[in-house]
């Protein structure tokens, strides 16, 4: 399976030269294709998708998902503050954090956010600072499965959610408490290209779900869906895994007896296919048979490569048509930050400009100062083709701005 850019190879250099480089191109439509495929395959009475803004929070990409129907699930109070500012509705917005400070939870309370726990001693605090707040339980389902060990969030020995043997113990603590359980949630881990992890997953939160079936209003089912990252890669079959799961969840809710909302939490699924993230050749050099490009970026721009050993599909976009010969693509820091290893690219040149594929989910949001170096522009390339720049490039001064500069007296 060939991998091309959704955007054209000419309108991706002429936001280069506009906008300089490094830069992140998002496309809203590609976005929108990923919303409409699972309203599509999800068919239940109650359905709600919260996209999980941890993978890219840029306030303009809020707005557009929001648009499109969808709540937004966050994870820290910066996040929330975020939603907030891009105009998302309180009551559309969840938070989802682990081991943060109680500060944040209140904020989050104050401000009308519902809040998913997972820690006894937060239930504890919150009745006895918010009695009566209606609150979803997050549980750890036990379940090993993501692409990368990093990415487990489900297995039992993760730091997310509350455990199995710890289940009977919540559930006579909430019988004492006012805080009213109106939802169960989980999140099984990241890139899950198969249904089977999902069905014993979601098997078992439906059955924990029942000890508060008398006050229970939403099943969150977190996210996880794998979309392809390399030619040969393969996405999970969303249709059929959407078809069976909603059959599933209908029988669950006439069990109990009334329609309950079903929530899904995507958030790589949704945008890593949108992004690219373009980068300027600062030289080259011949190592026997394999290649070293060296470009204008590094992992404080992209950090996915170097930390979970993720494929990233790169392309000459100056080139297109070159020669294909191996290339290590490095980065500019003064670490190992290597995007690709004996990778096949069509020759590259001092001065092309190359396109790092899948780029919309965990890279801006996931990057840094680290060297003293800017964070890139991002641009949003609007449904109508207008590209947009949503994000100006950071300067030096802006890094140097936060610094107080203190000097100690001699």
């Amino acid at each position: 399976m060939a991998m091309t850019p959704s955007i054209s190879s000419e309108t991706l250099l002429s936001y280069a030269k506009q906008f300089g480089l490094p830069l992140f191109v998002y496309d809203a439509q590609t976005i929108s294709t990923q919303i409409a495929n699972l309203k599509n395959a999800f068919n239940v009475p109650l359905f709600e998708i919260r996209y999980a803004c941890k993978a890219l929070n840029t306030i303009a990409i809020l707005r557009h998902i929001y648009q499109q129907g969808c709540g937004i699930d966050t994870v820290s109070m910066g996040e929330i503050q975020i939603a907030l500012q891009a105009g998302i509705p309180p009551d559309k917005i969840s938070f989802t954090p682990s081991g943060v400070l109680l500060e944040e939870y209140a904020y989050a309370i104050e401000h009308g956010v519902h809040v998913h726990v997972d820690q006894l001693h937060v239930l504890e605090w919150m009745n006895e600072k918010y009695p009566g707040t209606e609150i979803t339980l997050r549980f750890n389902p036990g379940v090993i499965a993501g692409g990368h060990l990093k990415l487990q969030v489900g297995a039992e020995d993760s730091k997310f959610g509350i455990h199995i043997n710890q289940v009977e113990k919540i559930k006579a603590l909430t019988d004492r408490l006012s805080l009213k359980i109106v939802g169960v949630h989980m999140h099984l881990g990241s890139d899950i290209g198969k249904s089977d992890s999902f069905d014993e997953a979601y098997a078992y939160v439906l059955k924990v779900a029942m000890q508060w079936k008398q006050t229970l209003k939403q099943i969150d089912l977190g996210g996880g869906f794998k979309i392809p990252y390399h030619p040969d890669d393969h996405s999970i079959d969303i249709e059929s895994f959407g078809h069976k799961i909603s059959a599933r969840f209908k029988s669950f809710c006439e069990e109990i007896g009334r329609d309950i909302t079903m929530i899904i939490e995507p958030g790589k699924y949704l945008v890593s296919q949108a992004g690219y993230l373009l980068m300027e050749v600062s030289g080259t050099r011949d190592i026997q048979q394999t290649g070293l490009a060296y470009v204008a970026s590094g992992f404080n721009h992209f950090l996915r490569p170097m930390n979970y050993d993720a494929y990233h599909h790169i392309l000459n976009l100056s080139n297109p048509h070159g020669e294909i010969s191996p290339y290590d693509v490095v980065g500019y820091l003064c670490e190992t930050d290597t995007f690709a290893h004996e990778r096949p690219i069509s020759k590259i040149r001092k001065g092309d400009v190359l396109c790092l594929m899948n780029a919309g989910a965990y890279g801006f949001t996931m990057s840094s100062n680290y060297n003293t170096r800017p964070r890139p522009a991002e641009v949003l390339v609007q449904e109508n083709g207008e590209g947009v720049l949503i994000k100006r490039a950071e300067t030096i001064d802006d890094i140097l701005r936060t610094d107080l500069g203190y000097q100690s007296p001699l």
